[in-house]
């Protein structure tokens, strides 16, 4: 195993030498491309591969987001002795963007889509050459994904976690059934890949003060970096079929937590403003071989959050998978 920090990376280290070391080592990963599995779209992805791995990790990231964001936590779990796999959905980051009048919408046209790919990642891609004992870990919308794929196909994931997993979409103010009826009326409008209503492009003025996602000033400015240093990678808001998707694919996601076999670690978000809590609880319940930890100071992005929050996440995590 590699020498590195024992502990998670903090926020001082960040606007130190440990930045450009993030980044020297982001670069220094295997970019690859594997088919989706409808066969429509070449999704681009990123490994790591450890001298002496306990295992892989495959990172499953949310809506609007790249592996290009998630170079320090996987410089933090590579050097806790693991190799690491990565994507990006179909309609977002590195790979292509599925509404062409402005490819800053985040759309899907079927949210079954996104679980088949991770099948896809897999099939040809995890189980074509060996990557050793496999481990998942998913955030937020990728959470909803990784789900769907438990419940769909056989898994060959040792254990999974999830960081404040998309269950249901917190629709505030508004209740949910007056959302639904909108987003149902705009669809049948033809105005599927529009975005939904109150979204917009990405914004590189947002202040951090306004942010929802995290209480780490130096961890929001680094990931506004990102999208600064990649443009072609941002998506803006959803639109309106991904959101009508979203919520009848995690109705159906709700119903059928019981089927779903192997350990899972749910990560709370208390200050969560993007999911719904309260689902996190029932899914935690539900499936037979679930624990919830709950982080009540959280922001929706946990493993971006201050260090005393996400220290106590990564380490939660690393406990999970060696159990």
């Amino acid at each position: 195993m590699s020498s590195g920090p024992q502990k998670a990376l903090s926020e001082i280290q960040l606007s130190e030498s440990a930045s450009r070391e993030i980044q020297s080592f982001l670069s220094s990963g295997e970019r690859f491309t594997f088919l989706s599995a409808d066969g429509t779209t070449q999704l681009q992805g990123i490994r790591f591969q450890h001298p002496e791995p306990k295992g892989t990790i495959v990172i499953v990231n949310g809506s609007t987001e790249s592996w290009l964001k998630y170079g320090e936590l996987f410089f933090d779990l590579y050097h806790h002795g693991y190799s690491l796999v990565s994507y990006d959905h179909r309609g977002q980051g590195l790979s292509p963007h599925l509404v062409q009048s402005n490819p800053q919408i985040g759309h899907i046209d079927d949210f079954s889509f996104y679980a088949d790919d991770l099948n896809a990642l897999v099939q040809h891609v995890l189980l074509a050459s060996n990557h050793g004992k496999l481990y998942l870990l998913a955030h937020s919308m990728g959470g909803a994904v990784s789900l769907d794929y438990l419940e769909r196909f056989q898994s060959p994931f040792s254990a999974v976690v999830l960081s404040a997993p998309l269950l249901r979409i917190n629709t505030s103010p508004y209740p949910e059934p007056v959302v639904r009826l909108l987003i149902t009326l705009l669809k049948t409008a033809g105005m599927g890949d529009h975005y939904a209503p109150g979204k917009h492009d990405h914004d590189p003025a947002e202040s951090f003060e306004k942010n929802p996602i995290t209480s780490s000033r130096k961890r929001w400015e680094a990931s506004q970096l990102v999208w600064k240093s990649h443009p072609d990678a941002v998506l803006g808001g959803p639109s309106i079929c991904w959101v009508d998707q979203a919520m009848t694919r995690t109705e159906l996601i709700r119903k059928n937590l019981s089927k779903i076999q192997g350990r899972i670690l749910i990560l709370q978000a208390g200050r969560d403003q993007f999911v719904m809590c309260a689902d996190q609880d029932s899914a935690s319940k539900a499936i037979p071989e679930a624990a919830l930890l709950r982080f009540p100071e959280a922001k929706h992005e946990i493993l971006m959050e201050s260090d005393s929050i996400r220290e106590s996440a990564i380490q939660a995590i690393l406990t999970f998978f060696k159990n």
